[in-house]
């Protein structure tokens, strides 16, 4: 990549999709197929950014997660 300096690249952004399941909160990352769960709605970032990270074979730190809560 040409980065030039003092321009930052554009991270790219994964949708995760949580509802609440019994005790859990089920995450879908549908761009990937991806499921996860978290026991919290804390934790529902850090599962989804862990299985995409995985997944990608990429730094969690290396993309964005916007998260939507199904009510």
């Amino acid at each position: 990549s040409l980065a030039r300096p003092g321009y930052a690249r554009a991270m790219y952004v994964y949708e995760a999709i949580a509802r609440r399941d019994g005790n859990f909160w089920f995450i879908q990352i549908p761009e990937l197929d991806l499921v996860t769960q978290a026991r919290t709605v804390d934790e529902i970032d850090d599962m989804a950014r862990g299985v995409i990270a995985i997944s990608l074979d990429v730094p969690p730190g290396s993309f964005g997660i916007q998260v939507g809560i199904e009510r």
